[in-house]
C-alpha cells in the first residue's frame, strides 16, 4: 500500500476516460483512483456486510436503513447523516450504472461498513461490472455538483468523505470505498464537537 502523500497524488492527477455507455456519454469523465487497502483491514474494527442478489430500486432504502442501524450500534450518531447519504449515493451508482452493464450475470450488490474506533469508517459497495466509477468532467475539471441534472453521485460522495476510491475484484467486478475520519465527527475525548 502506497502512502497518503502517494494517494493524494493519485487522487489529484487521476487519468480522464471518454463517456460510458450511459446517455450522458457525450461528456469526458475523470476515473477515481484504484487502491489497494488490503494492509489497513488488519487492523482492529467492527465490520458488518449486507448483499441483495436482485438489484432493485428499493435496496437503497434497504442499505441506508441497515448502515443506520450500524452506526447506530457502534455509538456514531453524528456520522450518521453523511454516512447514510454515501451509502445511498454508492449503491443506487451500483443498481443504475453497473448491474444493468452485465446483463447475464445476477445483478448482486453487497455493501459493507468497517468501524476502525481510532480513526475512521469505511463504506464499501460492490457490484459486477469491473469498469472504473467516473466522475464528469468539464474541460477545468469536475463539474459542481448543481450543474448536473443526473450523476451528482460521486461528486456527493467525494464532498462528503475524506477519501474516495475504487478496486477491482478477482470476480470481474469492482468495490468502491469510501472513507469517513471520525475526527470530523468527534473530539479529542471521542465526545461530538460541540457548536457554539
Amino acid at each position: 500500500m502506497g502512502d497518503a502523500s502517494g494517494m493524494r497524488a493519485a487522487a489529484l492527477a487521476p487519468s480522464v476516460l471518454a463517456g460510458s455507455d450511459d446517455a450522458q456519454s457525450s461528456r469526458l469523465r475523470m476515473a477515481l483512483p484504484e487502491f489497494d487497502w488490503r494492509t489497513t483491514v488488519q487492523q482492529r474494527h467492527e465490520y458488518r456486510c449486507w448483499v441483495w442478489l436482485d438489484g432493485e430500486p428499493w435496496d437503497v432504502v434497504a442499505a441506508r436503513s441497515v448502515a443506520v442501524e450500524a452506526l447506530t450500534d457502534w455509538r456514531l450518531g453524528p456520522m450518521t447523516d453523511d454516512v447514510a447519504l454515501c451509502v445511498s449515493e454508492l449503491v443506487t451508482n451500483a443498481l443504475l450504472h453497473a448491474c444493468p452493464v452485465v446483463s447475464s450475470a445476477p445483478t448482486q450488490v453487497s455493501l459493507g461498513l468497517r468501524y476502525f474506533p481510532t480513526s475512521c469508517v469505511f463504506v464499501e459497495v460492490g457490484d459486477c461490472d469491473p469498469r472504473p466509477p467516473l466522475l464528469p468532467l468539464t474541460g477545468d475539471g469536475p463539474l459542481d455538483a448543481l450543474e448536473l441534472l443526473g450523476g451528482r453521485g460521486l461528486l456527493i460522495v467525494r464532498e462528503l468523505a475524506d477519501m474516495v476510491w475504487w478496486q477491482r475484484t478477482e470476480g470481474g467486478g469492482k468495490f468502491v470505498f469510501a472513507r469517513l475520519n471520525t475526527r470530523r465527527y468527534f473530539g479529542r475525548q471521542g465526545e461530538p464537537w460541540m457548536i457554539a
